[in-house]
């Protein structure tokens, strides 16, 4: 058969065949007029269009933190606690620790890298992030840094934001005092026998000791750092102080605080002022904690078991009712402290145990506790879960102004 004929033909036979079915439809029922059409055919969909929401600055509710975890690498993550979205990711090395500037836009990572990954040759940087990307603006090479289990006070801003100060321990305990202005390291400070860094006033900083007492460093007459240390204050084969206790950046006032949950008021600077301790347990109506074997009570626990709260001379701690040298376990509940008059004001249980805790520095606060896989939300004067979201496990968290 001819092709263009067959084809023809095919044509014919399905004008028609078109044509008898309108004649068919003439006489139909009623009810075979209302029969749904068919389907229409499903819309054509949009290509989407990538983007990037710019980043104005830490927000009063968002929390940041770098994330703990050998599958997924280094980084730090932004969390809105109004939404508990993730808004920003910056990458960063393991065990790296972060401040932001006191613009809130810029962000400071002290982080290591090898050449070969996992070996050859060392670098320590000081990295700078910023801008509506967050992107990387430069590094500020260091002569050395603490790589570590992260830990809050191994580095930290001055209080205007013009230094950084970096603890090290290549090869003696010291810190690095960076000119943020100036991109350069500008000197370091040996402190033997000393470790972390508790910085005040324009230049100053603090550091714990092994025999109890503080280093204190501040710029002589002559424009260098002076290191002298305080009285003993605490026990440190009975009662030790808790590495993450807390600091305000602003006041200077911090509080250091022992296992067994006493509280150290000290006001830092050249002169530090050491206030009367308090107990936690007595806050709250019991008998202080001792290191006695055996003994179970409440005392702090946790990774970061600590939160101040300045405007509110509010403290959030994370406890555990537990035996004593069991304080890197994770927390059951929260207490939320008045600072000023010690006194117990509320016992917040966490729905799953909790090793992080931090407290937005607001008028209207949001309280956020963590585990390794969830980030909870919460009313700090009610104690209720706002939201929750899962988490990659983190290391450290910082708020604004921390």
């Amino acid at each position: 058969m001819n092709p263009i004929a067959h084809k023809a033909g095919r044509v014919a036979v399905g004008a028609a065949g078109l044509l008898m079915s309108i004649a068919a439809g003439i006489g139909a029922p009623t009810w075979a007029a209302q029969q749904p059409a068919a389907a229409d055919a499903p819309p054509v969909l949009q290509s989407e269009t990538a983007g990037v929401t710019p980043f104005a600055g830490l927000t009063p509710h968002e929390l940041s933190y770098n994330t703990l975890d050998g599958l997924t690498g280094g980084g730090i993550r932004v969390i809105d606690g109004d939404t508990a979205k993730l808004i920003a990711t910056v990458y960063s090395s393991q065990y790296a620790n972060f401040a932001w500037a006191p613009d809130h836009r810029t962000l400071y990572v002290s982080e290591t890298y090898w050449t070969l990954g996992n070996r050859g040759q060392r670098e320590d940087v000081l990295s700078i992030y910023g801008g509506p990307a967050l992107s990387n603006e430069g590094e500020i090479p260091l002569p050395g840094r603490l790589i570590s289990d992260p830990k809050t006070n191994t580095f930290a801003l001055s209080p205007d934001g013009r230094y950084a100060y970096d603890y090290t321990f290549q090869p003696a305990p010291g810190v690095s005092v960076t000119d943020l202005n100036a991109r350069k390291v500008v000197t370091s400070v040996e402190i033997p026998g000393c470790g972390l860094v508790f910085p005040f006033g324009k230049r100053g900083f603090a550091s714990l000791c092994a025999d109890g007492s503080l280093a204190v460093a501040d710029l002589d007459r002559q424009g260098k750092y002076s290191v002298h240390r305080t009285k003993r204050f605490f026990d440190i084969m009975k009662d030790p102080v808790m590495d993450e206790s807390v600091a305000d950046r602003g006041s200077g006032l911090a509080l250091f605080i022992t296992n067994d949950g006493w509280v150290h008021p000290v006001q830092l600077g050249d002169a530090p002022r050491f206030d009367p301790a308090w107990s936690i347990e007595v806050a709250a109506g019991l008998s202080p904690a001792t290191s006695t074997v055996g003994q179970i009570t409440w005392r702090p626990s946790g990774q970061v078991p600590f939160a101040y709260d300045a405007p509110r001379r509010r403290l959030f701690a994370l406890m555990r009712e537990d035996s004593p040298w069991n304080n890197e376990k994770a927390g059951s509940e929260i207490w939320v402290l008045d600072a000023r008059h010690h006194r117990l004001l509320h016992r917040w249980p966490v729905p799953e145990s909790a090793l992080l805790v931090a407290i937005t520095p607001d008028a209207h606060p949001l309280l956020f506790a963590l585990s390794q896989e969830w980030l909870w939300v919460m009313d700090p004067d009610s104690g209720a879960v706002l939201r929750a979201t899962e988490i990659v496990t983190p290391g450290l968290v910082r708020v604004r102004g921390e």
